[in-house]
């Protein structure tokens, strides 16, 4: 038989129990994070090692951290990435996948801000424009970003352009540039050097040889002799593209910065991809116009064949495949994508505009600079 004193301590340790079990329900299972409608990815890195990533900013270093990505929570090395955009509040990251992983079939992923686009829309417009002029582009998906399980922000995850992108299209990595720290020059002019304002991603690092020939090219060329000279060694048509929409969507950041030269074999040509389009839709004082800028746009826009058919590629852009309606739809499908994530990003929505009011004043911009366009057409026969 329990005795009164016994039945009092059951009572108790009862009641405490009781108690107690919401605080470790808390600590087992946290409260969810939000997805605010769009891929959720969870960062998660120590103290020390977040600490050593921000005292050694410039250093590129890299730290051990966690990712929750689709489901699964994988150990990754993570640092910061960017040029200009480092110094920001919301840092982009690169993360590279350990023990064999990857994610989309890569070692490597990009985490990143688009520093320079207060819209959201400018990842998913540009790449679309580019791939509708026949380029290659990298897959890119709008994300809430979680840092130690505080939100930072709509984030985007893009595709890297590395061996990884070219071996998933079936392609070698080969020959490989980047244009880099907004100094890509297509001219030995004042003794430039390519390296300056190209790095060397290809098989063979300490060789410049194939650029600085197509830069020999153009700097020794005239207007009747450059096709026949320049051709062998650049697809002339897929910078003509390049320009093309680059022109249309005042992709001013994208002349003497952030594309890409790629051939596969030493007899191909080199073909241009994009990168990094967080400046679009921006008037640019000295390069928005029809003509775009830098000196490989000079040189080509000098050989009446060339300007004729780039002449035509803007024509065809605007009336099919990149008409202001086709550019509605992606807006307006974008806008109602990324509206939460955007809305609960305190850097994005400071200003006080939902993605539906950036959406509105895109398709005003778009048509304006159309019609500026067509009449400028004129300057190109």
């Amino acid at each position: 038989m329990v005795s009164p004193m016994l039945k009092k301590i059951i009572s108790l340790l009862i009641v405490i129990n009781g108690l107690t079990l919401p605080g470790c329900d808390k600590i087992v299972a946290p409260e969810a994070l939000q997805s605010f409608g769009v891929k959720k990815v969870e960062l998660t890195i120590d103290s020390e090692h977040l600490g050593e990533l921000n005292a050694n900013l410039f250093a590129r270093l890299q730290v051990p951290a966690r990712i929750d990505l689709d489901g699964k929570s994988r150990d990754i090395l993570v640092r910061y990435s960017g040029q200009t955009s480092i110094n920001h509040t919301k840092k982009s990251f690169t993360v590279e996948f350990l023990d064999g992983d990857s994610h989309n079939g890569h070692r490597f992923y990009v985490l990143s801000a688009q520093y320079g686009d207060p819209t959201g829309f400018n990842p998913f417009i540009g790449f679309y424009a580019f791939a509708q002029a026949g380029l290659q582009v990298p897959q890119v998906g709008a994300t809430a970003l979680y840092l130690n399980r505080e939100y930072r922000g709509l984030y985007f995850l893009i595709e890297p352009i590395d061996e990884d992108f070219f071996r998933k299209r079936g392609q070698r990595l080969g020959s490989f540039y980047e244009a880099t720290r907004a100094n890509a020059h297509f001219s030995f002019a004042g003794g430039y050097d390519v390296r300056l304002g190209f790095e060397n991603q290809g098989e063979t690092r300490n060789y410049f040889g194939d650029l600085e020939k197509i830069l020999e090219v153009l700097d020794g060329s005239s207007p009747d002799e450059l096709p026949s000279r320049l051709e062998p060694l650049l697809d002339v048509e897929s910078y003509l593209s390049y320009l093309a929409v680059s022109v249309l969507f005042h992709n001013y950041d994208g002349y003497f910065n952030n594309f890409r030269m790629h051939r596969e074999r030493p007899t191909d040509r080199f073909t241009f991809i994009p990168w990094d389009v967080d400046h679009l839709l921006e008037s640019h004082p000295t390069r928005s116009t029809i003509w775009g800028a830098n000196e490989l746009s000079q040189k080509l826009l000098a050989v009446s064949a060339y300007r004729q058919r780039y002449r035509q590629i803007l024509i065809d852009l605007m009336d099919q495949k990149l008409t202001p309606e086709n550019l509605d739809e992606l807006l307006d499908e974008t806008a109602a994508k990324i509206n939460q994530a955007f809305a609960a990003d305190r850097l994005l929505s400071a200003p006080g505009k939902s993605v539906f009011d950036y959406a509105a004043a895109r398709k005003a911009f778009i048509r304006e600079w159309y019609a500026k366009i067509r009449q400028d057409l004129a300057l190109l026969q």
